[in-house]
């Protein structure tokens, strides 16, 4: 029988390039629970002597990864796993003894599906402490170099962090790309709100150094927070930036404002206020305005807050901005450049699409002063025609979870953005900013740095416990750290950084985010043939970066630190045999 209808049916076909739920290639399988550095090992000094740690692999690619072997030697554990998309493993590694030999050793060897791309992972151990335990991730099959890694304590992680596709081409954390990462994925975020991008950032970012222009008992261990200045945490990929600026006041004279300076104390306006101040107001303003000359086209955020002085001695209370010091503070941020004044303020800053910004200034970008200016009594609390904006110009919802402990706070931050969901009728209209950081107590901090609870505890968790806490529906808009890139205690140099941070932020717009057909109406262009999105960023390399930040751009193709090339008797691989014999490595 034949079905006829009066009227006409109407059929909607999506445009080939649309996004389309089908296409989705994040995973939902949940790896294994990882290991949080406990504090006892942290804080024991034979924590340099533990023989356990971790080496976690995070995958920010429509492909997963597979374990295809492993063999070790003299390893009580070598647990390693296959990475699923979108998602991160912490493998485990146990030497079976304290005192490791040049002997010991073991190495993970992984493909990624459907291409012809191969990576390795190698652990290598020459003595007793922590900096004589090697990690070599050598992604030389993949034309993505290799890089030696010393671990940074007992019982804490070396990251990889991969991105990319076989189509759009990989990339990965051995080393940071050039600085404008967002003006190279423009054409994906280019039409997403504000609220709908992922931007690494820093906290007290200008606490990079102590400068001792306030007389307290701060000191580089428990008030500062960044190993690198302004410029190179740009570089290194923040784009959100937490300033606390104040005028520093001669202790004889309080009219003399002896300059602007970034603070860290416990409370500005405390009758007796503890701290220190870190860069100096101009240096910040002179690195922005160098690395925004270099990297035209991104969307900077400088949150600020203080806007209040303090005597040299800060035992008197605060002094509260009077219209000369509002506007000398004025006329020191009228020298940043490629500021967004008179921006449309009757649409909150998050709805706004990331192009809005990036584009003006001739393409220049945009840098956005948003104030805190609770401490501003009689002067204006923002200057619209400077492009400075009071803070709620953009709906932040920001949780600092104020807890030591990693094993708490992960779990707490975590469950602050993970009801947060992106995208559809629900969509969470907000910015939501994530302080992966601990907060330790006076003893604590003075006895065990920032630095090292940052490195050793807390910036290793976010690339298992972190990444394992957002998908495509659910993830915060910044994630705020303390001592962005630095892998090795004091160990500052550019080429010594780590990039995870910096390619953590360009994985999760370009894939995990982009997995979201309710925030990015076209195809994701991890799974689209290549365009020229790609262009500008830095050419293929593959050459070496040893641990002490030497490299070689052109090594030998034979040439891989840490490689096995004898399997001793009694090596153990991935399936459970035991070597009874010693042979050459097959797998050279």
């Amino acid at each position: 029988m034949e079905f006829t209808s009066s009227h006409p049916v109407s059929i909607h076909l999506l445009p080939a390039d649309a996004c389309k739920p089908q296409d989705r290639t994040f995973s939902t399988e949940q790896t294994p629970a990882g290991n949080y550095q406990p504090a006892s090992v942290f804080m024991s000094p034979a924590s340099q002597l533990s023989p356990k740690f971790y080496i976690s692999v995070v995958n920010l690619t429509p492909h997963r990864f597979i374990l295809e072997n492993t063999h070790s030697y003299q390893m009580s554990t070598f647990d390693f796993g296959d990475v699923p998309q979108g998602k991160s493993r912490q493998n485990a590694i146990k030497y079976r003894n304290r005192i490791a030999t040049q002997d010991d050793a073991g190495e993970a060897y992984y493909r990624i599906d459907g291409t012809d791309k191969k990576f390795a992972l190698r652990v290598k151990g020459t003595g007793p402490l922590v900096n004589q335990r090697s990690v070599t991730l050598d992604l030389s099959g993949m034309n993505l170099g290799q890089r030696i890694y010393q671990f940074p304590g007992g019982e804490s992680s070396v990251t990889l962090v991969i991105t990319g596709s076989s189509k759009y081409g990989f990339y990965a954390s051995l080393r940071h790309d050039r600085g404008g990462w967002m003006r190279w994925i423009y054409n994906t975020i280019k039409d997403r709100p504000v609220r709908h991008l992922f931007l690494p950032g820093t906290h007290d970012s200008g606490m990079s150094k102590i400068t001792n222009k306030i007389r307290s008992i701060g000191n580089s261990f428990n008030t500062q927070n960044q190993g690198i200045n302004i410029y190179d945490q740009l570089r290194a990929g923040a784009r959100w930036f937490d300033l606390r600026v104040g005028s520093v006041h001669d202790d004889n004279n309080p009219a003399r404002n002896l300059g602007f300076h970034t603070l860290h104390v416990n409370d500005e306006t405390a009758t007796v206020c503890i701290g220190n101040s870190g860069e100096s107001l101009d240096e910040v303003i002179s690195e922005i305005n160098l690395f925004t000359r270099e990297n035209p086209g991104e969307l900077i955020f400088l949150s600020v807050r203080y806007l209040i002085g303090r005597y040299e001695t800060p035992d008197r209370g605060p002094i509260y901005w009077d219209a000369q010091l509002w506007n000398d503070f004025l006329s020191k941020i009228r020298g940043v450049n490629n500021r967004c004044p008179n921006l449309d303020t009757s649409v909150p800053f998050q709805n706004q699409p990331a192009s809005y910004f990036m584009d003006r200034n001739d393409g220049k970008g945009c840098v956005i002063f948003l104030l805190n200016g609770q401490n501003l009594k009689d002067v204006p609390k923002e200057a619209v025609d400077d492009g400075l904006y009071v803070q709620n110009r953009i709906g932040v919802r920001d949780h600092w979870s104020n807890i030591q402990d990693i094993n708490a706070l992960a779990p707490d931050q975590i469950s602050n953005w993970k009801d947060l969901k992106r995208g559809g009728d629900k969509d969470f209209g907000h910015f939501h900013i994530a302080q992966w950081l601990a907060t330790p107590n006076a003893v604590a901090s003075t006895a065990y740095s920032l630095q090292g609870f940052a490195i050793q505890q807390v910036n290793p968790a976010l690339y298992w416990a972190g990444v394992a806490g957002m998908s495509p529906e659910s993830w915060p808009n910044v994630m705020m750290v303390d001592y962005i890139g630095v892998q090795q205690r004091d160990q500052t140099s550019w080429n010594m950084l780590s990039a995870e941070v910096y390619w953590l932020g360009i994985g999760m717009n370009l894939y995990v985010i982009s997995e979201n057909c309710g925030v990015n109406k076209l195809k994701s262009p991890l799974i689209k043939a290549r365009d020229l999105e790609s262009a500008g960023r830095e050419k293929s390399w593959n050459g070496i970066i040893f641990a002490d930040g030497r490299s070689i751009d052109h090594p030998s193709p034979e040439l891989h630190p840490g490689h096995t090339t004898i399997l001793r008797n009694g090596t153990v691989f991935a399936n459970g045999t035991v070597l009874e014999t010693t042979i050459p490595n097959p797998w050279i």
